[in-house]
């Protein structure tokens, strides 16, 4: 991956993962590691289609390449991309500004795709179909997942604090309880597994900001059903304890199966939560912009920093 696609997704996983000026309708999804930029545009997703060039044919320059492939299509296939029904929306840059972008729907992406007779193409297929499925939450189902969104951080919370209580002291160690509440719930290995199987375009530790409240709601019941059986059975350690954690999360699934729900890999996925809409005061990466400033030297005899006097020549 070249300087300049590293520096670009860099900067996407940066404003998933820690939030910015949202843009109604405007996101960024995941294709292995290329971060590809849609909008929603009269009911469906729009994709950059110069994004989409990037892992498609592995150039440095996608642009110039979106721009020779349109030359081609006209002049071998005989198709105009306009025609098609490609439109030019308006998306964001890395700096922030909105510029007009060539942008396709599904439908007219997989017909781009079919000229680029990229290996990637199959895959490229798949993971469109998964990402498209993501839908527009109306009002009210947005409030919920708000809710559910903030609910679930503090019972997790809960659930590594009494697992701490409880000898899983190491950073690995909460991080093998977290793969074990997404395997039992999810019948995968882990995260990263659910990541690359059922969620494409997703980043890790963001997960839950695409669910829906149905399925934010499973995983509120797997983690406080996790956190009761490890002190009723007072279980010790991260083998225990991670094993608890599945067995909950399997539990869980064949409740939902029972009453014919749908599987949590299979709810809806919605456009992702900011970390604004649902972070609480007491969450360690909430920013307190009201906090006053830390000034150097404020509570010392001066700040260490030393002054040199520049005296003008006579």
């Amino acid at each position: 991956m070249d300087d300049e696609t590293r520096e670009y997704n860099e900067w996407a996983h940066r404003i998933s993962t820690q939030g910015t000026k949202q843009i109604p309708g405007v996101q960024l999804t995941l294709f292995e590691q290329f971060s590809i930029r849609r909008t929603w545009h009269e009911g469906e997703w729009w994709y950059s289609l110069v994004d989409c060039m990037v892992p498609l044919s592995g150039t440095p320059n996608p642009a110039r390449y979106w721009m020779d492939l349109k030359k081609r299509m006209l002049y071998e296939e005989e198709v105009n991309v306009t025609t098609l029904g490609v439109l030019i929306l308006k998306l964001p840059t890395q700096r922030g500004q909105m510029r007009a972008t060539d942008c396709a729907s599904a439908e007219i992406l997989l017909r781009v795709v079919q000229s680029v007779r990229s290996p990637k193409a199959e895959p490229f297929k798949v993971w469109l179909a998964r990402v498209g499925a993501l839908v527009m939450d109306d009002q009210a189902e947005h409030t919920e997942r708000v809710s559910h969104r903030t609910r679930l951080y503090y019972f997790d919370r809960e659930l590594h604090d009494v697992a701490t209580d409880h000898g899983v002291a190491s950073p690995r160690e909460h991080a093998a309880l977290d793969d074990a509440n997404w395997a039992g719930l999810y019948l995968v290995s882990g995260e990263i597994d659910l990541i690359r199987t059922y969620r494409p375009g997703r980043f890790p530790a963001d997960l839950e900001a695409t669910m829906g409240s149905t399925e934010l709601g499973a995983n509120i019941f797997q983690r406080v059903l996790a956190k009761q059986v490890i002190a009723d059975r007072n279980l010790h350690g991260i083998g225990p304890i991670a094993g608890a954690a599945r067995d909950v999360g399997q539990a869980v699934r064949e409740a939902l199966a029972q009453t014919g729900t749908a599987m949590p890999e299979d709810m809806p996925q919605y456009p992702p939560l900011m970390p604004g809409e649902w972070m609480p005061p007491d969450h360690p990466s909430r920013i307190d912009w009201d906090a006053p400033a830390e000034i150097a030297g404020a509570n010392d005899d001066g700040p260490d920093i030393p002054f040199i006097e520049i005296v003008a020549p006579e």
